[in-house]
């Protein structure tokens, strides 16, 4: 009898968890075909807007080599905007503490790149990427915008911008290989499904919104 109750219970979680990766997987295909009409050709983005946002993250890895996904989305957005794609890029990112500062490293790093200062946008409230997007039209009263990042990234971000009643559209920055960068493909892997809880069971909204700023 106790034999079976384990046999039960092992057939009851490898089912469970069969079904667990084959969810994850659907609602990982699911938002990359929901986002593909809105991503850009880089060699004729055949889109124009105001602001490009440009979504945060490390400029070094942990073992403190240069990160090439920050890299390629300083390229990326240099590229549209010295293409006249965009007129402004906002750079969003975390700004948790003094010494972690994701918005100004990105504007230092555009710079160098010869965009003026005057075309950033500082986002010191992009916590995450919800927050990122959501803010864009709430705070920055952008309604339209291309979002400026790696290919699997902008696909959710086009995601919730979409769910949201926003315009977004996606300019791909380079990626890695994916022996190189696999571990970043699997945590969007749950990245996606935590986004589905967001907007479908929970209704998130970004943790700091503040006062409404005007791109000119």
């Amino acid at each position: 009898m106790k034999k079976k109750k384990i046999l039960y219970a092992v057939s009851f979680l490898f089912v469970a968890t069969v079904g667990l990766v084959v969810l994850l997987l659907f609602w990982n295909s699911y938002v990359s075909q929901k986002s593909a009409p809105y991503i850009l050709n880089k060699e004729n983005p055949s889109i124009t807007c105001k602001t490009g946002l440009m979504l945060g993250t490390s400029k070094y890895l942990r073992s403190g080599a240069p990160n090439p996904f920050f890299t390629n989305r300083v390229n990326a957005a240099s590229e549209l905007i010295r293409g006249h794609d965009v007129e402004f890029i906002i750079v969003s990112g975390d700004n948790r503490t003094t010494q972690y500062n994701e918005p100004k490293v990105m504007r230092m790093a555009l710079e160098k790149k010869g965009v003026s200062k005057k075309k950033i946008v500082m986002d010191y409230a992009g916590l995450r990427t919800l927050d990122s997007v959501i803010r864009a039209n709430k705070v920055f009263k952008q309604d339209k915008y291309i979002v400026i990042s790696q290919l699997f990234h902008i696909e959710r971000a086009i995601f919730i911008a979409r769910h949201n009643g926003i315009e977004a559209y996606g300019y791909p920055a380079d990626d890695l290989p994916l022996n190189r960068g696999y571990r970043v493909h699997l945590r969007e892997i749950f990245a996606r499904a935590k986004m589905f809880l967001d907007l479908y069971v929970f209704d998130t909204q970004p943790r700091f919104l503040g006062k409404e700023e005007v791109i000119e």
